[in-house]
Formats: structure tokens, sequence, C-alpha cells
């Protein structure tokens, strides 16, 4: 139950704050009721001493961190992406109060957030979850010792994540340097044109212009990542368990 609660309380879109606390216990004892019998011979007896049952308790809410932090670097990613983009266009005063961080985040970045749920939902990628999560008592039974170098797993993930926010935000960092190239250009052969009031409206604009055209190009990146994840989360439990 308590890898169980942890995965789910961690769990991007199930685990939003917005979503009631009385939703999700009832989702976590509904999981673990059903999820009991079919591993249950996986379940060893565990050491009923308070100190060892605290130590293996600890360990349950780390992996189940660990696995839900697979899914919280992607829509990170999203969420990175929409600052850069908020940026390069000059919306970073635009900001909204976002409940699930509990602090100011760009029109852009919640867009991109709305949009990276939605992907999460029809892409199945929940479906995924609990499918690791009921073989990872399989591949990583509970008290099993830990592997640390698997944490480098981690790491990698961590990387990517920085990699697929510059994907996400290619096209308007690479359409805004060249429109700013060219107001620079334009500021210096007509010096009476006011260019921060040319620029303001026009980077705005072809900004946003730019990230809905690229709506197919951010559907194709994050659907993939999300996709990504079906090989990465068992691949960590292996490695984890030292295999």
């Amino acid at each position: 139950m308590l890898r169980i609660s942890a995965l789910i309380i961690l769990l991007p879109v199930l685990g939003h704050q917005l979503i009631p606390m009385q939703i999700k216990i009832g989702l976590i004892v509904l999981l673990t009721v059903l999820i009991y019998p079919l591993v249950e011979p996986q379940v060893a007896a565990i050491p009923l001493e308070p100190l060892t049952f605290a130590v293996i308790a600890m360990q349950e809410i780390l992996i189940a961190a660990a696995l839900g932090l697979f899914a919280q670097l992607i829509f990170t990613a999203a969420q990175f992406a929409g600052q850069i983009m908020s940026f390069q266009m000059g919306m970073t005063v635009a900001n909204v109060f976002d409940p699930a961080t509990h602090s100011q985040q760009s029109v852009l970045s919640q867009l991109a957030m709305t949009l990276a749920m939605l992907l999460w939902v029809s892409t199945g990628a929940h479906h995924m979850f609990l499918r690791s999560l009921i073989d990872s008592f399989t591949q990583f039974p509970i008290n099993h010792d830990w592997s640390f170098p698997a944490l480098m797993d981690l790491t990698d993930a961590a990387a990517s994540m920085f990699v697929l926010s510059l994907k996400l935000a290619a096209p308007i960092m690479l359409l805004l340097t060249f429109v700013y190239i060219a107001l620079g250009l334009l500021a210096r052969a007509v010096p009476q044109i006011q260019v921060f009031f040319v620029s303001f409206p026009l980077t705005v604009g072809l900004g946003l212009m730019a990230f809905g055209l690229g709506i197919p190009a951010f559907i194709y990146l994050m659907s993939d990542a999300f996709t990504s994840l079906s090989g990465q989360v068992p691949l960590f439990l292996r490695h984890l368990a030292g295999a």
C-alpha cells in the first residue's frame, strides 16, 4: 500500500493537487485491494520490529518516488520549454498562479502543461505506469537490496529533460532569434523607428503563430517521450535490483 500510495500521489494527473484527497485515497485503497492478490506470491514476510519496518517503509516510498520522477521530468520539460518560449517572446510578465507548484508560471508554460496532461491521458501512459507498478513487485520485491549504480538512470532521464525542452522550444527560439537580428539591423539603419514598440507585438504574434503551427511537433515529441517510459521504468527496476 505504501508503494502504491506514494506512486499515485506523485504521478502526474492522478496526483494533481486539484484532485480531491478523498478520490486519491479511494483510488489507493481500490488499487491495493485489486493488486495484492496478483502479487501476493512475491510479497515476503516483513519483520515487525519498529526500526526495520520503518526502513522498509521508507524504501518503498523512495522506490515509488523514483518511478514517479520519470514521468514528472517529462512534464517539467514541457513547463521549462514554455518558460523559454515566454522569455523569448517577452511574455514573462504575463504570469499566472500554478496550484500544482504553488508558484507563478507563464501562460505558455500553463498551456504546455495542459497539452502534456491531455497527451498523458490520450496515450494511456497512466496505464503503463499501473502495469509497471504490478511488475515492480516481481522485478524489485519488497525489502530487496538496492543497486545504487541504477540511480544513473535517473540522472540520464534528467539530462533528457533538458534535451526535450530545447527540442520543444527550438522553433520559436530560432524564429525569434532571426527576428531580433532583423530588428537590430533595422534600428541601426533607421534610428527614428522605435524598435521597442514595434518588437513587442511582432515577437508575441510571431511566437504564438509559431507555437500554433508547431503543435503537431509538440504532440509527436511528448507522445514519443511518454512511450519511451514503457522501456525506461522496467529497465530502471531491473538495474535497481542488480540485474
